[in-house]
């Protein structure tokens, strides 16, 4: 299966964890029915840290790890990701999360395990 499918599968069911444990995000869906969409949006907005792969030659090379290589990829920008689930504004977090998540995929698409 393609890598872009299993982060938009990944994606849905973060967005699926965060709606079960997050209990004040559910009291405000209640409420309003577009917070779902903003989760959403936040979700599905962190795979936008691929836009560094336009600075790579050639921009995509399926032998290639991301990791490292690209610099929204690279473990300098670790900390950046890890450091922005300290907000308080909790879709930053989310976002955070979900970057995450996205290089623990491509780390994984690395080392074969995908």
């Amino acid at each position: 299966m393609p890598l872009i499918y299993i982060h938009l599968i990944f994606d849905v069911l973060l967005i699926g964890f965060i709606f079960v444990f997050d209990k004040e995000l559910r009291n405000q869906f209640l409420k309003n029915k577009l917070v779902l969409l903003w989760l959403s949006l936040v979700v599905f907005g962190s795979n936008i840290i691929d836009i560094d792969h336009l600075l790579a030659n050639p921009i995509y090379d399926p032998n290639r790890c991301g990791i490292n290589f690209h610099p929204l990829h690279s473990w300098y920008f670790m900390p950046v990701w890890v450091l922005g689930m300290l907000f308080r504004n909790k879709y930053i977090r989310y976002f955070c999360l979900a970057v995450l998540l996205h290089l623990w995929l491509d780390y994984m698409g690395c080392i074969g395990l995908l």
